[in-house]
């Protein structure tokens, strides 16, 4: 499956993604997101299983680069909720790309679950997420600990 607008396309992650995969979670080793002795695979598989769906982030120009992820998860049925999520390489942040990958997955979440409720979380000091989704049309919700939860009404 794939989603696409002028800039950007988002795939299915496979795996033969799960190298690069593994990458992109690597640069961010501060949070900590592999079990013990995961391999790229199975670390792959292990998200990929939390998700509904879960996108690589490529550029239309140049398809055969991953730049980073998109997903959506913890669908609720009964309140029409789901979270959204992703990161970016750190050489194409700040560029615009999760914004469009965003427009592109919530659009998405609503044509395929009829979603009333899109919510995101991420630590209180990610100034930039905040920024992002922010603009996006979310308004902050709540702060527990280190964690900022945001959400957009559909």
């Amino acid at each position: 499956m794939e989603l696409n607008n002028d800039t950007i396309f988002l795939k299915q992650i496979s795996e033969k993604d799960a190298p690069v995969y593994y990458d992109l979670y690597a640069e961010r080793l501060h949070e900590q997101p592999f079990l013990p002795d995961e391999t790229p695979l199975a670390f792959t598989t292990r998200i990929t299983q939390l998700c509904n769906v879960l996108f690589t982030i490529r550029l239309r120009n140049r398809p055969d680069i991953v730049i980073g992820d998109c997903a959506l998860h913890d669908w609720d049925p009964e309140t029409g909720a789901i979270e959204i999520g992703g990161s970016l390489f750190k050489a194409y942040q700040g560029k615009g790309y999760m914004q469009s990958a965003f427009d592109l997955l919530i659009k998405y979440a609503k044509d395929r679950y009829q979603v009333k409720k899109i919510t995101g979380k991420t630590q209180v000091g990610n100034s930039h997420a905040i920024r992002l989704v922010e603009k996006l049309g979310f308004k902050k919700e709540k702060e527990e600990d280190s964690i900022v939860v945001l959400s957009k009404t559909l």
